[in-house]
């Protein structure tokens, strides 16, 4: 799914969204992100949306700890097809591209950091550093911005806030919310995130 910008394509935003969900439940927030020179690509996740083959209803029933694996395992396999989605934005004129992940997507974009990145910024919100290969990372490039919430049992906070210290990255807290976050508070970080963007994607 895409959200078109009204004049020339200058930069994209690819927005991931979190588990059990799809592209299209993301459209509503995807729209913060379109300008006048961006558009906003909002593809499904393996297994989710208009690709569902059956292995939700698998992981749901799964018990806690092999679900949070298996959840991994699909924002794993997402990250392998980033470096596509990206091509094939620049392909169609972006020159620059940034990449947002919710929880699930978070996951996998916080994945994406690694070297060489294909993405000009970068933003997870509700996500920790699983996938990141401390190894191949480089602290601050491409910019970063991590939201968490501080009573968030799904993805504990800590370690989020441990790694947007070390790597540099603008640091959202919330500390009075949940998973499912306040709606002030959510308003508030996605806004935080809309404006991050903005500053990076911004062509001369």
């Amino acid at each position: 799914m895409m959200l078109p910008c009204a004049g020339r394509l200058r930069a994209s935003v690819i927005v991931l969204h979190g588990y059990a969900a799809s592209a299209a439940s993301q459209e509503q927030d995807g729209a913060a992100f379109v300008g006048e020179h961006t558009e906003v690509v909002l593809p499904d996740a393996p297994g989710h949306g208009r690709r569902d083959d059956g292995r939700l209803a698998a992981i749901a029933a799964l018990p806690d700890a092999a679900r949070h694996a298996a959840i991994l395992e699909v924002a794993r396999e997402w990250l392998g097809e980033l470096p596509e989605l990206a091509t094939s934005c620049r392909g169609r004129g972006a020159e620059r591209v940034g990449l947002v992940g919710v929880s699930m997507g978070g996951f996998t974009a916080l994945g994406a950091l690694a070297q060489p990145c294909p993405f000009d910024a970068v933003a997870a919100v509700l996500a920790g550093p699983a996938l990141v290969d401390r190894g191949a990372i480089t602290p601050g490039r491409p910019p970063g911005l991590l939201g968490v919430a501080g009573r968030d049992d799904a993805v504990p906070p800590e370690p989020t806030r441990e790694f947007a210290r070390d790597y540099g990255a603008e640091l959202c807290d919330y500390p009075e919310s949940e998973h499912l976050m306040r709606a002030a508070d959510w308003f508030d970080l996605w806004g935080r995130t809309a404006a991050f963007l903005r500053r990076q994607l911004t062509v001369d």
